[in-house]
């Protein structure tokens, strides 16, 4: 994907974020490539086991794995990667659109520390790694709280919405996720299938779907419905339209479908929101 950003406004981001928390922060696009990170360079301990080739390739994987995870959940994802260290990955999200990650890790857990390194050895021991150097390190890394660590992913969470919103990082205006997201938008009231979307953009229904994938996270149907339904959030919260006009409006006909989809969406009827977050 054609991302537009500065990499140095990227990287005061991640500076700021490692003054106030301690931790080592990275961006990645949406193919997992590294864009920014802060500081440059790995832990002792992460450096130590990338030494091996094999390991190495198992921490991409995981890292990867990780962001894999995060753009079907389409939120913030903490875990415990290979090597038995806490991290932590939310997406970049554009308007529906996931165009990259940020992760934070390599954090030791103050109450798991001495259990996850018990739990983790035989996996290390299959590595040609010094184990005892290894464990000599993993003893004198800092501990973080999960209090802390808490904290720090949703102000994460938030410097992705920052990066956004502030157009820090953004998408080319002629990348075509971000071209189908504009038609599906602007047609919402419209009829969308597989086949309108193949035929206005000349694409084969497998690239449509390969595309839906890799940048929404879910299928292409699913996708239509996920717009449907934050744009009818954003009606129901900002107007005093009846509801089933609402629902007409985002090209759901059928009010019982739509207080359904709704409501498995939210968790509550579109009349309990409109009670509740109405302006």
């Amino acid at each position: 994907m054609n991302l537009l950003f500065n990499i140095m406004d990227l990287n005061e981001l991640l500076h700021d974020f490692y003054v106030i928390t301690g931790i080592r922060i990275v961006i990645f696009d949406d193919e997992f490539h590294e864009i920014a990170s802060y500081p440059k360079e790995q832990s002792t301990y992460c450096s130590l086991i990338r030494a091996d080739s094999f390991a190495e390739s198992n921490c991409i994987l995981s890292d990867k794995k990780a962001c894999q995870i995060c753009k079907k959940q389409q939120h913030l994802h903490t875990y415990t990667c290979h090597a038995g260290l806490t991290e932590s990955v939310t997406p970049i999200n554009a308007g529906g659109i996931i165009i990259g990650y940020i992760m934070f890790g390599q954090v030791s857990q103050a109450r798991l520390t001495k259990s996850l390194w018990l739990k983790t050895y035989p996996d290390l021991a299959k590595y040609n790694i010094n184990l005892d150097d290894l464990y000599s390190i993993y003893k004198k890394r800092p501990v973080i709280s999960e209090e802390i660590i808490s904290s720090a992913a949703r102000t994460m969470e938030i410097s992705a919405s920052y990066l956004y919103l502030s157009r820090k990082i953004t998408l080319c205006e002629n990348s075509l996720p971000l071209l189908i997201n504009t038609f599906i938008s602007d047609n919402i009231k419209e009829t969308l299938t597989v086949s309108v979307l193949c035929k206005h953009f000349s694409l084969s229904k497998s690239m449509l779907y390969q595309v839906s994938a890799q940048y929404f996270g879910m299928g292409i149907a699913k996708h239509i419905r996920y717009i449907r339904l934050q744009k009818a959030l954003i009606l129901l919260s900002d107007t005093n339209k009846p509801i089933y006009e609402v629902a007409n409006d985002i090209g759901m006909y059928d009010y019982n479908y739509f207080s359904k989809i709704f409501k498995k969406h939210t968790g509550l009827t579109p009349k309990v929101f409109r009670n509740k977050y109405s302006n």
